[in-house]
């Protein structure tokens, strides 16, 4: 399990390409974490921030870009600093010239969490 939630100033739409991010991310996690992260249980999803007080709100152009991952513990320490850190610059790389384009601050979260889930998917992809 491996879940993405990227969330995004409004004032951002039409700026950067969010499926791609999206896809960017996905990719990732199913090709660069060594099947640490199974390919039926990630999710990566965008929500649009209608809503938000950035720094001392006195400028319009102010955005941000969060992105919180949540993982099913279990994870090695060692592999989750040497896969947020390249998934970390990978995102900065694909963001590219927006920092020079507009005040943003882009953030990434990750944490470890026990659920539940039942998911038919890994039935599929063995097929």
């Amino acid at each position: 399990m491996a879940h993405a939630t990227i969330e995004w100033t409004a004032n951002l739409a039409g700026v950067f390409d969010l499926d791609a991010l999206m896809r960017l991310i996905a990719n990732q996690m199913r090709l660069h974490s060594d099947g640490v992260f199974p390919t039926g249980g990630i999710r990566v999803r965008g929500y649009r921030v209608d809503d938000y007080v950035i720094a001392d709100g006195a400028c319009d152009e102010d955005a941000f870009i969060n992105i919180d991952v949540k993982m099913g513990a279990g994870r090695s320490a060692a592999f989750r600093k040497v896969f947020f850190d390249a998934l970390f610059d990978e995102i900065r790389n694909f963001l590219g010239d927006l920092f020079d384009r507009c005040p943003l601050a882009l953030s990434m979260y990750v944490e470890e969490v026990e659920g539940w889930k039942h998911n038919s998917i890994h039935k599929r992809l063995k097929g």
